[in-house]
């Protein structure tokens, strides 16, 4: 029973896009994903979940599980909806109503202020991260929502998986854009959204002192195909840049070398504008967050450079015959989360909060309107019970276990058919149906684990 620290945060992570719908409502601007238009899977992001319409209802069922905390993203495009003019009083009434809600059953309202979601009109106008205006739009939006919220919410998250996120800036240019200048965009979309979590932080300081903000990051432990040297040193060099030079910062508040040498070898060094690293130097994070889904085995190549040796195991990962796979083809390792929440603690001595984790399944109701979703029952016990080691052996100070998706949302690709919820949607990729919501087996079985505060799996 006594594991988990007493204040140990339960619950789950959702993003606004995957869940909110209301896409033109409520005087919302439009998104680089309501620019998508219809998805490959024959779904868009218009309707999501409508949590928009049924965030009561949804607060309500996570309430009955117990839920202690809940991390939402804010749609920036809600609150300013062309990213950097006017506020939008209706969108941060919104917000205002769901953290109101989420308090009412004493759910702590970890909000993430930005998702992959940028305004539409900040990536037409600059370039997305690329440009210095969009960090500009976004300290607005972080002061509009910081002297909002006020004492209402105590956790702040910058950014969704800040890592993962430069790398979306590179999917949304031209597919024929030579190399070196996608390369440069990523330097400085990097440097950009470094100044802006730094920004989260002064702005708490300033005007929510008792607000603790997190840095986040997706973790994927990365492991050598084989004992050869070059395997070590190709996953290494691959772990360094997917993982770590993002920490550093969080956590040093200074770009480490290996990430300067990489941008002054490759001639792509971002503009530092004068007092940029000093601002930088005096945000370091209060915590470090992260997500967690799998690992990935890396085989060394020619060129040894860690992104490229990264980007094609991405592609094309050497299959780890040691674990089982999900029907997406994602390694199932629940060591690796024990590896992830060690590493990060023992590195940075910096308090942990593993934010998403779960497993997609394609599911249907069955005749008693449920789901018996026991693999899912089996996944988190599995990883629970190396979060509980974590603590007890390796003295990792974790802060709480939020899963990925605690209702059935949209995929980051708008796939409907990959489900992660304790809640069913009655919803397809392409038939909206009625929405209802059904509690699968995992409902209840999640609810006596938080109850128990781990003890009981």
């Amino acid at each position: 029973m006594g594991v988990f620290k007493k204040d140990f945060m339960w619950g789950g992570s959702v993003s606004s896009m995957q869940t909110e719908g209301a896409w033109n409502e409520g005087g919302k601007g439009l998104t680089t994903y309501d620019a998508q238009g219809i998805t490959k899977y024959g779904s868009d992001w218009k309707t999501a979940i409508d949590f928009y319409h049924r965030y009561k209802e949804d607060i309500a069922l996570f309430a009955g599980m117990g839920f202690s905390a809940y991390r939402f993203s804010l749609s920036w495009a809600r609150i300013l909806p062309d990213g950097e003019g006017e506020v939008n009083e209706e969108g941060l009434l919104f917000y205002e109503k769901v953290i109101d809600e989420l308090l009412k059953y004493k759910i702590e309202p970890v909000v993430c202020l930005h998702h992959f979601d940028l305004p539409l009109a900040l990536f037409n106008k600059y370039g997305g991260w690329n440009g210095r205006q969009t960090l500009e739009g976004y300290k607005k939006y972080v002061e509009t929502v910081i002297k909002r919220f006020g004492t209402k919410v105590k956790y702040y998250i910058p950014f969704n998986e800040q890592n993962a996120a430069s790398l979306v800036a590179l999917f949304q240019l031209p597919p024929n854009t030579p190399e070196k200048e996608k390369r440069l965009v990523q330097a400085a979309s990097i440097h950009h959204m470094f100044l802006a979590s730094a920004s989260v932080y002064h702005l708490a300081r300033q005007y929510a002192p008792h607000a603790k903000v997190g840095g986040m990051v997706n973790f994927m432990p990365i492991y050598p195909a084989t004992c050869r040297p070059e395997d070590i040193l190709a996953a290494q060099k691959a772990c360094r840049s997917y993982n770590y030079q993002t920490l550093d910062v969080f956590a040093n508040g200074e770009y480490p070398s290996d990430l300067l040498n990489e941008w002054e070898s490759e001639g792509i060094t971002p503009q530092f504008l004068e007092g940029d690293l000093d601002y930088l130097k005096a945000a370091k994070m209060d915590f470090l967050a992260h997500s967690y889904y799998m690992s990935l085995t890396i085989k060394a190549e020619e060129d040894s450079n860690g992104t490229s040796v990264l980007m094609r195991a991405f592609q094309n990962p050497p299959k780890n015959e040691y674990l089982e796979q999900t029907e997406w083809g994602w390694t199932i390792d629940p060591i690796g989360l024990r590896l992830t929440v060690k590493e990060i603690y023992e590195r940075y001595h910096l308090p942990v909060f593993t934010i998403e984790c779960g497993i997609g399944v394609d599911e249907k109701l069955n005749e008693n309107n449920t789901v018996e979703d026991d693999y899912r029952i089996n996944y988190f016990k599995e990883h629970i019970n190396q979060l509980k080691l974590a603590v007890t052996e390796d003295g990792v100070d974790l802060m709480g276990f939020l899963t990925w998706g605690p209702i059935d949302i949209l995929s980051s690709q708008g796939e409907m058919k990959k489900r992660y919820g304790f809640i069913y949607v009655n919803r397809t990729d392409t038939d909206l149906k009625d929405m209802a919501r059904y509690k699968k087996k995992s409902y209840d079985w999640f609810k006596k684990v938080i109850t128990s505060n781990g003890g009981v799996l």
